[in-house]
């Protein structure tokens, strides 16, 4: 099908409107991080119902043997039914028809070391869509990058960054700027050699160059940490175990906000934010009790607050109209309109298992495709799932 006239506005990382892939407006037309050409309608046969889930695993796909079989999941927002995947020891794979059927795509250099971890995080750019960024936990360190659409590899980071991060280069979760696709942030997955502390790195020229970003004030590294770009100075670190943190100088300098007792959650492997047209941002976060989503102050991520009666969840997505929060240990899903984020309506997730071995088993990564509307979750134990949400 030919390309619609329409032009999405598609910002990774932090969404600011209504309709994109992860949001859309706050920004001029052209804006250096957000893609503003025509979005392909192509074809997607078989989708579920609405609010039916259905298991679009790649083939082969071994999640019954390891916990996290599959991995991230990112579409393309000049067509966004190709979408990518990572599987846990076999590499990335592509589909063109939104998961109806699956290629290995990482065939070309490095393809090796593509197959050697778990893909726990990747971004595409939103600006030049054959362009993206992917980690390999556990396996083959480093920030991996292709410019051919997912064919060949090349590992980024530089000598300074690999030397200081753990596992010379292991990375948890990639940020890309939401105002500037060649700005990125990686944060080491574990402390790092010289603080015994946690530690990120920050390019500005899309992985020629990066310096080390001290993070000793957040405290320790611990799972679930993350970070997230509001802007170019303004990043949010979220550590499960030590709270909501706020630098506005990019890295120098951190604050630790008050939110009320709750543990946010820049969620570990896709950082993920929701600004909402009047400028609050939205943040998943677990709590001991009571509401786990929290919101700032209009224009100000230094104040937040809980929302009374929300849930508790550790992703958030947004659709064209409503908010997708999840929460990984008890596969719960909760929907809410954008212009009433007061109300919480549940909504049925797919089919999850009991925790074997201490391994959790629901979703782990959230990714929406505005086009055809559908909502894919990556669950830590039963595979890639997809289900249409108008």
């Amino acid at each position: 099908m030919s390309p619609t006239t329409a032009i999405a506005c598609v910002l990774l990382g932090v969404s600011v409107a209504s309709f994109s892939f992860f949001g859309c407006g706050g920004g001029s037309s052209g804006a250096s991080g957000s893609y503003t050409g025509p979005v392909a309608d192509s074809a997607c046969p078989g989708l579920p119902d609405a609010s039916t889930w259905k298991n679009v695993s790649p083939p082969g796909t071994d999640y019954a043997a390891s916990y996290t079989g599959t991995n991230s999941i990112v579409a393309r927002p000049d067509d966004p039914a190709t979408v990518y995947t990572g599987v846990d020891g076999k590499g990335i794979y592509t589909s063109s028809d939104c998961g109806g059927t699956w290629s290995l795509v990482s065939t070309g250099a490095h393809a090796t070391e593509m197959s050697s971890g778990r893909p726990w995080s990747m971004v595409i750019d939103p600006v030049t869509p054959d362009v993206m960024y992917v980690v390999q936990g556990y396996g083959a360190s480093g920030l991996w990058k292709s410019t051919n659409a997912g064919v060949d590899w090349e590992q980024v980071l530089t000598p300074n960054v690999t030397a200081a991060f753990y596992g010379g280069g292991q990375i948890t979760s990639i940020h890309m700027d939401p105002g500037d696709h060649a700005h990125l942030v990686v944060e080491s997955h574990g402390n790092c050699a010289a603080t015994n502390k946690t530690c990120a790195a920050e390019t500005a020229d899309a992985g020629v160059t990066w310096k080390v970003i001290d993070l000793s004030a957040v405290g320790d590294w611990s799972e679930g940490s993350g970070i997230a770009i509001v802007d170019r100075s303004t990043w949010l670190y979220c550590g499960v175990f030590s709270g909501l943190f706020r630098t506005a100088d990019e890295g120098a300098s951190w604050t630790q906000m008050d939110v009320g007792g709750a543990l946010p959650d820049c969620d570990y492997y896709q950082p993920r934010l929701w600004t909402d047209p009047g400028g609050r941002t939205y943040l998943a976060a677990i709590a001991y009790t009571g509401p786990g989503i929290l919101k700032s102050a209009p224009g100000d991520t230094s104040k937040w607050t809980l929302i009374d009666a929300s849930p508790q969840a550790d992703l958030l997505v947004a659709t064209g109209t409503q908010l997708v929060v999840a929460k990984s240990v008890d596969s719960t899903y909760f929907v809410a309109s954008q212009s009433d984020t007061s109300t919480w309506t549940p909504l049925a997730g797919p089919p999850t298992p009991q925790p074997q071995a201490g391994n959790l088993t629901g979703p782990h990564y959230l990714t929406y495709d505005p086009v055809h509307h559908v909502l894919y979750a990556s669950t830590f134990s039963t595979g890639l799932w997809q289900t249409v949400i108008p």
